[in-house]
């Protein structure tokens, strides 16, 4: 899906990274219409207002997460196949609260495969007993769009930082050079 995707981006000589942003940001709502999404500015409210109520997964590999990502998130491999079970330890103690889970990756395609798992776990007979005290979201545009607004992110020293690893050569298009990690 992302290779044809980005075939058609090169077919439409898209370059303006914000265009490129848009683009994306439609295809990954297409692909994955029943994935409910947050805006980065009511993450970003959300982060400071009721940290509490959040429970927010980073889907990128370890280099990805070591670069960047969201102040207390939870890096999960995208090619975990254990996500119901790492939902359920992290909610072992805060059973009964309300919690919105908050997938995020570069620019939210493996995030909202995630968010769907998660969606289809609660549907079933083993989440039941969690799903009315969740809320699953994928963020829209994902870490590439939340940099580009100049939010906040800490490496993997959770020292500030504005860079975003960009997963590869041509997912690095949608950011602006100064943003962009070295890869």
């Amino acid at each position: 899906m992302a290779t044809e995707f980005l075939e058609e981006i090169h077919k439409l000589n898209v370059t303006d990274p914000a265009e490129m942003m848009d683009l994306a940001i439609e295809w990954v709502r297409k692909s994955f219409p029943d994935v409910e999404s947050v805006s980065t500015e009511t993450l970003q409210s959300w982060l400071e207002e009721k940290p509490e109520e959040l429970l927010i997964f980073d889907i990128r590999k370890a280099d990805e997460f070591e670069v960047s990502h969201l102040p207390g998130a939870i890096r999960i491999d995208p090619e975990s196949n254990n996500i119901q079970e790492i939902l359920q330890e992290h909610l072992q103690k805060e059973h009964e609260k309300q919690k919105h889970v908050v997938c995020y990756c570069t620019v939210g395609y493996r995030a909202s495969l995630t968010a769907q798992s998660l969606n289809e776990f609660l549907s079933s007979e083993r989440g039941q007993k969690l799903k009315p005290f969740l809320k699953i979201y994928n963020v829209i545009g994902g870490l590439a769009k939340w940099a580009r607004e100049r939010k906040g992110m800490v490496d993997k020293q959770e020292r500030s930082t504005h860079l975003v690893h960009p997963y590869d050569a041509d997912w690095a298009k949608l950011l602006e050079p100064e943003l962009q990690a070295q890869i």
